[in-house]
């Protein structure tokens, strides 16, 4: 089974990046707004693992300092913001647990999340009294190092935050309309991929996957392999497989197997136990201890 860096790989090499014009505007926007700006990429639901970061991409000594004690925090703090701008499908901005403002904004081609435009660490026009009570600083042994470094920042107020906000909002359009970012949509096994993540919960074969491309049954068979390393089949039942996992913690296994495009509830515990070395039921016992 494919881990999670190995999928964000996989995600990496479908993308075209104009990297050069890109920073450009990144590099604009930071020293215009004297802000950190990034977009960041080869996600997977919870994380990134590249980004292309303007001129003032380092981290502010203020955020350097909070993570060398509250790092899981910062961690806690990124996931819970991406899942929920992958939701809305909107950018969201918020102070983070440190006290310090950020902005995600999703961009979406055909769909498919490819990246966050960011800016971030950033100071409002909050006391640090009221950040050390609201955002837990006192766990921080270095709390007198924090006050000083915060002080220190330039302050950004709430109003010119929401207008930098919006900017990027624009920039998030103009990026899409002239192709700064782009997946490799003349390789057709991308769509193959596609069609298994979009239609894993049917019925689906070779010879579905082939004439929704259209394309033969063999191209299907070969292309796919040499692509991802794993066949047409495979990949269909490791999606199958990570979604019956999440499931499996609130559904039936045979509604587990309906859901996930399985004929029966045989079938389906079979190829759990083949890819995941316990049954659907023992799985089912494991995260209930848990």
């Amino acid at each position: 089974m494919k881990t999670s860096s190995n999928l964000i790989d996989v995600f990496r090499e479908e993308l075209l990046i104009e990297a050069h014009e890109l920073k450009k505007i990144l590099d604009l926007l930071s020293s215009l707004f004297d802000i950190r700006t990034a977009f960041i990429y080869a996600l997977s639901e919870q994380e990134y693992s590249d980004e292309i970061a303007g001129n003032n991409g380092d981290y502010q000594e203020y955020c350097r300092i909070a993570q060398q004690e509250l790092k899981h925090k910062c961690i806690a703090c990124d996931k819970e913001k991406f899942m929920e701008a992958r939701k809305k499908k909107n950018h969201i901005l918020y102070r983070c647990y440190n006290g310090l403002y950020e902005m995600f904004h999703p961009i979406f081609i055909d769909n498919l999340l490819v990246g966050y435009l960011h800016f971030g660490q950033i100071r409002g026009e909050d006391d640090f009294s009221t950040l050390i009570e609201e955002c837990s600083l006192y766990e921080h042994s270095r709390v007198d190092l924090l006050e000083k470094e915060y002080l220190s920042m330039k302050v950004i107020e709430r109003d010119k935050l929401m207008m930098i906000s919006e900017i990027f909002q624009i920039i998030s359009i103009k990026i899409l309309r002239e192709r700064m970012i782009e997946l490799k949509e003349a390789n057709p096994t991308y769509y193959l991929k596609r069609y298994i993540e979009e239609n894993y919960n049917k019925e689906i074969d070779i010879s579905s996957a082939a004439a929704f491309i259209g394309r033969s049954t063999s191209f299907v068979t070969h292309k796919f392999k040499n692509k991802y390393n794993m066949t047409f089949r495979a990949y269909l039942n490791m999606i199958r497989m990570e979604k019956a996992q999440e499931l499996l913690k609130s559904h039936s296994i045979s509604d587990t197997a309906e859901i996930c495009g399985f004929k029966n509830r045989y079938h389906f515990s079979k190829v759990f136990k083949r890819i995941m070395h316990v049954t659907p039921h023992e799985y089912q016992l494991t995260t209930t201890e848990e």
